[in-house]
């Protein structure tokens, strides 16, 4: 359980340094940050799935 929370804390917090109370601003930049993290998230979720299956599979295997 602490894992999840540490996980959805840090989604949180990295969501929050794309917006215009800090550095980023509105515009492109705003957007391509947008762009950069959900697509790495979207990395990280396919690589987990695939990852978790091998695993299972592996272990039928055996």
């Amino acid at each position: 359980m602490k894992f999840f929370t540490l996980i959805f804390t840090l989604l949180l917090s990295a969501q929050a340094f794309a917006h215009e109370d800090h550095a980023l601003g509105e515009g492109s930049l705003h957007l391509f940050y947008h762009a950069v993290f959900w697509g790495l998230c979207a990395v990280v979720t396919v690589k987990a799935v695939g990852y978790f299956k091998n695993k299972k599979k592996q272990k039928a295997d055996q």
